[in-house]
């Protein structure tokens, strides 16, 4: 990884600020309608409603602004970055790890925003070992949807990819589960909701709210996910650089 290829690209990201500001402001505005006209003993397979809700929101806000790093990509493509790129000692391994780590910079505001406000507002009552449990797990669990990300920028075209990226990010937290609690789907879609990346970090980020802990076999599965998709955006990288 180069740190200097690193700052500029978190400083140009920066820029964009209608990024951020949608990654924070849908998944506070789906906690308001959605948790907090919860009733305070309300509770979902064992945990706290309100808490349920936060974290999957939490959560849909992390995976949206990491996702949101294949319009960066597809910009870098459309402008010849690649071919530049080329001239550089910069590896590929090194290039798609900085694009993961910035996509990992972005998911920190959704979460810290929404847990904050499911804190302040929504009176989440949690010790300090399940928040930074919590917090960790969800940030982490962004690591799937930063390689999605890398994948849509570099098989996407520039002027599609926004579209794209925002129905795959609609579509992904609806069947994931983050939207409607797994338990509620019709049979089918509860099969289906197993198939997405966003069941699996939904469901080990919110088993630190449950007294047995963290859940193991979702945290692998979210492991499964990021190795897969890794390198299906790193391959991605290397065919685009090949034909610039």
């Amino acid at each position: 990884m180069n740190r200097d290829y690193l700052m500029f690209d978190i400083r140009r990201t920066l820029r964009n600020r209608r990024v951020l500001i949608f990654s924070i402001l849908m998944p506070l505005v789906l906690f308001m309608i959605f948790g907090l006209t919860l009733p305070d003993d309300a509770n979902e397979g064992g945990i706290s409603a309100i808490a349920y809700v936060m974290v999957s929101m939490a959560m849909f806000g992390s995976m949206s602004a990491a996702m949101s790093s294949g319009g960066v990509i597809a910009a870098e493509r459309d402008g010849g970055w690649n071919r530049t790129l080329r001239l550089t000692p910069l590896k590929p391994q090194a290039y798609v790890t900085t694009k993961v780590i910035l996509s990992l910079l972005l998911a920190i505001p959704p979460l810290l925003v929404v847990f904050l406000f499911g804190l302040i507002v929504g009176h989440v009552h949690l010790d300090a070992g399940q928040w930074v449990t919590v917090a960790l797990v969800s940030w982490l669990g962004a690591l799937p949807f930063a390689a999605i990300g890398l994948v849509i920028g570099y098989v996407a075209k520039p002027d599609s990819v926004q579209p794209i990226t925002g129905l795959a990010t609609m579509l992904i937290a609806a069947f994931g589960g983050l939207w409607l609690p797994v338990d509620s789907m019709p049979s089918l879609m509860k099969h289906i909701a197993q198939l997405t990346p966003a069941y699996w970090t939904g469901l080990s980020s919110r088993s630190a709210l449950t007294e047995s802990g963290l859940d193991m076999q979702a945290l692998l599965v979210v492991l499964g996910w990021t190795v897969v998709l890794g390198f299906i955006g790193l391959r991605r990288y290397r065919a685009d650089t090949a034909r610039a």
